[in-house]
């Protein structure tokens, strides 16, 4: 039997059986599919796989988009046997689909809480291609069984390769943090903060400082960085003066941006977050509602539960119930919205 990455967390070899099917060369239903999930309309996407099944088209690529739909979906064990299924169909020359669908593989089995068979998965990718990205995956999965020593091995590895990718860095911080150990996630931001090994720039110096906590420090940075026009200075910038309480300054600094550039969706919706922390509810709610309305997925979950809580602060609880409903059928998994639903059913 061919041997495969996906063998190594042991699950369901017999499926490298059906490699040899020849596969028609169809893909109409599928490329819909995939815009479905692109548009977050994941049991939509699940209707178009199964057409695109009966249609002949590619069984190896819809049982990988079946588990990302299932992934969306929250259904993790439905994700995991989809994936498994997709690499099933795969031969001994192991490609990057392969490789990208034991990532896909690994994700749903870290989401689904079994941890030991994410990092079994990412062991295999890596006795195959060292990449950075299963170190620092690998690493959250050890910080998640409560192997510190492993995860810190992993995380140095990953900045080893490039120790000035400091959105990884700030990363992992923040995961140790999650985990109550700020020391440790400290340490990684001040070793940036301290190399000598190239000159860091007043931007990342301002970042840095952010997420240790040091908000004088990065507002200091910030203000003095030659980027002061760009999206993620002045995102940073207005959340540093958010941090230190003065949200009637971040909004300004927002406002400001937004007189030239009126579709950034980040930065409306924290001039929505600003005008709710202020008050004023209902200008929150336009800045959420104007955002939503340009249909950036990768903000959209965000977006919408913000937009349920300027609902819940205006006290029209009946929408936002409405709305709240809506946006569980969605994302699933979000615990928070769970919680907030059953208070939202309680008004």
């Amino acid at each position: 039997m061919k041997n495969k990455m996906v063998m190594a967390a042991g699950l369901m070899s017999l499926l490298v059986l059906l490699g040899g099917c020849n596969f028609q060369n169809k893909t109409e239903n599928t490329a819909l599919a995939f815009q479905s999930i692109t548009d977050l309309k994941y049991e939509e996407a699940l209707t178009l796989f199964q057409a695109a099944a009966e249609a002949g088209e590619n069984p190896q690529v819809i049982a990988r988009g079946l588990g990302i739909a299932y992934l969306g979906l929250a259904r993790y064990q439905e994700a995991i046997e989809q994936f498994v299924r997709a690499l099933g169909f795969s031969d001994e020359f192991i490609d990057d689909f392969d490789f990208d669908t034991n990532y896909y593989l690994a994700t749903a089995y870290f989401k689904n809480g079994q941890m030991e068979e994410a990092k079994k998965v990412y062991t295999s990718i890596l006795a195959l291609r060292e990449e950075r990205e299963a170190h620092f995956l690998r690493g959250l999965t050890f910080l998640e069984l409560g192997d510190i020593e492993e995860a810190k091995k992993d995380f140095d590895i990953a900045l080893e390769k490039d120790k000035t990718d400091y959105d990884m860095r700030i990363n992992i911080s923040q995961a140790f943090v999650e985990k109550g150990l700020e020391e440790e996630g400290k340490a990684y931001l001040q070793a940036a903060l301290g190399s000598t090994e190239k000159k860091i720039s007043e931007y990342d110096r301002g970042r840095l400082c952010y997420y240790m906590g040091d908000y004088e420090n990065a507002r200091n940075y910030l203000e003095a960085s030659k980027k002061e026009k760009d999206a993620q200075t002045v995102l940073l910038l207005g959340q540093t003066y958010e941090k230190l309480g003065d949200y009637n300054y971040a909004a300004s600094i927002y406002s400001n941006f937004l007189t030239n550039n009126s579709e950034n969706v980040i930065i409306l919706n924290r001039l929505g977050m600003c005008k709710l922390e202020g008050g004023d509810a209902l200008s929150a709610l336009d800045y959420f509602e104007k955002a939503l309305a340009m249909e950036d997925s990768s903000m959209t979950q965000v977006l919408k539960f913000n937009q349920i809580a300027a609902y819940e602060y205006l006290g029209e609880f009946d929408q936002a119930n409405v709305l709240m409903k809506d946006y569980l059928r969605i994302y699933p998994d979000d615990q928070d919205a769970i919680r907030e639903y059953e208070f939202l059913k309680s008004r």
